[in-house]
């Protein structure tokens, strides 16, 4: 899929939560990218700092992205409200990039 919006959210974990973070975002790589075709999911652990974590979406548009979550079902909508709420540690950083033409 050739991607022309990248949307980034980083956040820092406790390191205490850092592998049963890990755990949950594995699943939830598993889940999005096969349920979707729109958007491409992955994540990223920043090397020097382990409890920091980049979660790349790669899309054809902002609008693939927003309505993300309409097309999940019920427990990945929770997985992904449990990151947000239980283990980042502070406001979640939030970019999108659109590519250059």
């Amino acid at each position: 899929m050739a991607s022309s919006t990248l949307v980034t959210i980083t956040y820092r974990v406790a390191d205490a939560k850092r592998y049963e973070l890990e755990d949950i975002l594995r699943s939830l790589v598993e889940r999005i990218n096969s349920a979707q075709q729109s958007v491409r999911f992955s994540v990223y652990q920043e090397e020097d700092e382990p409890s920091t974590f980049v979660e790349v979406y790669e899309c054809d548009s902002t609008d693939d992205y927003d309505s993300l979550e309409d097309d999940l079902d019920e427990e990945t909508r929770e997985q992904i409200r449990r990151i947000a709420t239980d283990f980042a540690q502070s406001r979640q950083a939030v970019m999108t990039l659109r590519k250059m033409e």
